[in-house]
């Protein structure tokens, strides 16, 4: 259940019930993902994007209440949250 950088572009992971997945090149670091969620699942990565910024990384997944404040607040829609499959 580690971070996955994949070919495509994005960062995903999940726990026991939630995945997050961040469309890398759809950031623009502007950090709201990071300051609207309650349980603080999220960090600026150190990759960055094709543009020079930093997306968001979920490093404290385990924390991830599915809350999806990150994703309907994302202005560029490069985060989702889902319900992982079990």
């Amino acid at each position: 259940m580690g971070t996955t950088y994949s070919s495509l572009g994005l960062i995903t992971r999940e726990n026991q019930r939630y995945r997050v997945t961040v469309i890398v090149d759809r950031c623009k670091e502007c950090g709201i993902c990071i300051s609207v969620c309650p349980t603080k699942v999220l960090v600026k990565s150190s990759v960055l994007n094709k543009y020079g910024y930093r997306p968001p990384e979920p490093a404290h997944i385990e924390k991830c209440i599915g809350c999806r404040l990150c994703e309907y607040n994302c202005p560029d829609f490069a985060i989702f949250v889902e319900v992982a499959s079990k």
